[in-house]
């Protein structure tokens, strides 16, 4: 039965357990009165508004070794469920939830809530990271990870055409790598994971850009890709804003701190996708990341502004990304746009293939007036308010 409500009462029993120093002084009436108070609270706040909705989530870890299936039992899934834009505004801590025998794990997400997934199998890169807002009663999501490496990855489409109309047709994608661009693909490799019974048909496949992928984080460079010109990070009301939810190296320019410190942090940061969604929640029309998000794209895909941990990995691996790129350039795509590199010959000479230096605007924040943006150095800081290039990066899901 509901009791009245008695914050006061509540709050000076919090206050005795907090002060209580020994095991033998939290009483039982103690921790019983304020468990009461709490499961009622909860259940007048249920009472009041209705329970919650929440979307069931099904998780399914797919991994391959570059040619073949293999396990994904007891692969990582990375969860981090948080709200923005509303109240409250809030982050749950992340949580890591282990695959069962089939590679699949389940959760709940209330509705109004985003969430992020990935997944993680030792031995393996990363997954994408996928971001979600729960709003359905049931979502399936799967998760492809593939070897370490930077890869040409492409798709296979694949069908099921059934004898009752469109309302019996059905498909799905399977993405595949290689080396490098491959005129013709063996269909061992590019149809690794086909269900046939589900998906009998194939629908052709084809190469839709680069994959990088590391153990911690994976993403792929698409197509019209860079902007075409420099941009501000943000826009003017928000150059000396703190950002909710956001990784901060600090909050004021004033305070000390350990500036070697903040890069190598940085470089942790592989959530530009969640970054992406964050910032965005709090702020619709931010320059940067919502050029990222709004780029030409598909609808299997999620565009963002990468972080500054996945920008560096980017520029490490610059030299392999572009001799994918140039591939794709030479096969007749067009879209694509090479990364600044050393010249063959020279220790310090950079290129310039889109006919400007490059300057690259990251998700990552370093304080409430700059972001941090990765050069040909490597590293540095810029105020919101100067204008850098963005690079953005995709997450794709693989359904439509």
């Amino acid at each position: 039965m509901k009791q009245d409500w008695k914050p006061d009462e509540l709050r000076a029993t919090s206050a005795e357990i907090r002060e209580a120093v020994m095991p033998k002084s939290i009483t039982p009436e103690m921790v019983g009165g304020t468990l009461a108070g709490l499961t009622e609270a909860v259940a007048e706040v249920v009472e009041t508004l209705g329970e919650i909705p929440r979307e069931h989530v099904r998780v399914e870890v797919t991994a391959c070794d570059g040619q073949s299936k293999v396990s994904a039992e007891g692969a990582t899934v990375r969860l981090d469920v948080f709200a923005i834009g509303g109240f409250p505004c809030t982050a749950m801590p992340r949580q890591e939830l282990t695959a069962d025998a089939d590679g699949v794990v389940e959760f709940d997400v209330p509705h109004g809530f985003k969430y992020a997934v990935s997944s993680h199998i030792d031995g393996l890169g990363a997954s994408f990271q996928l971001v979600f807002d729960a709003v359905a009663e049931q979502r399936d999501v799967r998760l492809w990870n593939f070897p370490v490496g930077v890869w040409a990855l492409g798709h296979t489409d694949l069908a099921h055409y059934g004898d009752d109309g469109w309302e019996d047709e059905y498909y799905t994608a399977i993405p595949f790598v290689t080396p490098m661009r491959m005129e013709e693909v063996p269909e061992e490799i590019y149809l690794w994971a086909q269900d046939s019974e589900k998906y009998p048909q194939n629908e052709g496949w084809w190469y839709i850009g680069v994959l990088v992928s590391t153990a911690e984080t994976t993403f792929a460079i698409g197509k019209n890709s860079l902007s075409d010109k420099t941009m501000e990070w943000c826009d003017s009301r928000d150059r000396n804003t703190l950002f909710p939810l956001m990784d901060y190296a600090v909050q004021k320019r004033s305070t000390a701190h350990d500036y070697d410190a903040a890069i190598e942090k940085a470089r942790t940061d592989m959530d530009g996708n969640m970054n992406t969604a964050k910032i965005l929640g709090f702020s619709p029309t931010h320059t940067a990341a919502r050029w990222a998000a709004s780029s030409p794209s598909d609808y299997d895909e999620q565009r963002f502004l990468p972080s500054a941990g996945q920008l560096y990995i980017m520029w490490l691996n610059r030299t392999a990304i572009n001799a994918i790129i140039q591939q794709h350039t030479d096969a007749g795509e067009e879209g694509f746009f090479l990364l600044p590199d050393i010249k063959p010959g020279t220790t310090g000479q950079w290129t310039q293939p889109n006919g400007r230096w490059e300057y690259w605007w990251s998700s990552s924040v370093y304080d409430s007036l700059c972001g941090w943006v990765v050069n040909v150095n490597g590293y540095s800081i810029n105020t919101r308010y100067n204008p850098n290039d963005v690079r953005a990066v995709s997450a794709f899901h693989f359904e439509y």
